[in-house]
């Protein structure tokens, strides 16, 4: 099995520039991260002994074993004490991909949504999204997911531009079903390491109230989720609408390596 090339991690590491003024084990930690992005390291290649990686770059121990740890609590890399350590395969991602999911309780069986994508549009709209991206232009993906027969909630994905505008060209009916961190992962090698949760209760917005069928103005449950990737860099926003009577929101922060 093939290992991570040590002279491409120096280089990014070299490449840091300004950040050359934070801890090495966040400079290290930061190379691994861009090399797994651009797809300079691979699912699978092993990364050498930690002694070899204190070598080569040349930094502590102490160093090395933090930054390891680190990348190991972050899902980019896999440890074993016996084979050693591994670039992690982030492809199996999609089961955890949905924040909207439920378990059966009656069986403990996890229930995925039904998705019915609605429309792609450019959106320019002022939010906590914009606030997360620092961008004003962002791509909007308007769907409804629902379990089994339940209401559906209405959900609005926004993606940062760069991200999101070959959607702009992609049949709606191709968006059916679709996992949005899968577009992410598979495209751009963006996995989803951490998410962050706000939810109350408001007004729902008038698209909500529309495709949910209750009257405008009525007062439902506003869950907004942010994701985040390599280098804790915001890579995705949602927006679900829930209506009065929907099942109580199930939320599990484990995701897989």
């Amino acid at each position: 099995m093939s290992q991570i090339a040590l002279e491409t991690l120096q280089r990014l590491i070299d490449a840091e520039g300004p950040a050359a003024q934070s801890p090495k084990y966040m400079r290290i930690f930061d190379a691994f991260a861009e090399g797994i992005r651009r797809g300079h390291f691979q699912p699978g290649q092993r990364i050498p002994p930690e002694t070899r990686l204190c070598e080569k770059l040349p930094v502590s121990l102490g160093t090395v074993q933090k930054a390891l740890s680190r990348l190991a609590s972050s899902g980019l890399v896999v440890r074993h004490r016996k084979t050693g350590t591994f670039i992690a395969d982030r492809s199996a991602q999609a089961s955890e991909a949905f924040v909207f999911r439920f378990r059966d309780p009656a069986t403990g069986d996890l229930l995925l949504p039904f998705v019915r994508a609605l429309k792609v549009s450019e959106d320019k709209s002022a939010g906590p999204w914009t606030e997360a991206f620092g961008a004003h232009r962002c791509v909007r993906l308007d769907r409804l997911l629902w379990v089994d027969q339940d209401p559906p909630a209405y959900a609005s994905v926004y993606f940062p531009h760069q991200y999101g505008r070959q959607l702009l060209n992609v049949p709606i009916e191709q968006l059916h079903g679709s996992s949005t961190h899968r577009i992410l992962l598979d495209n751009f090698k963006l996995p989803t390491l951490r998410l962050e949760h706000r939810i109350g209760c408001r007004e729902l917005s008038h698209d909500a109230c529309e495709y949910l069928m209750v009257p405008p103005g009525t007062i439902g449950t506003v869950w907004d989720v942010c994701d985040y990737s390599i280098k804790d860099r915001p890579s995705l926003f949602q927006r679900l609408q829930m209506a009065p009577g929907h099942r109580p929101l199930e939320i599990s922060e484990a995701l897989a390596a």
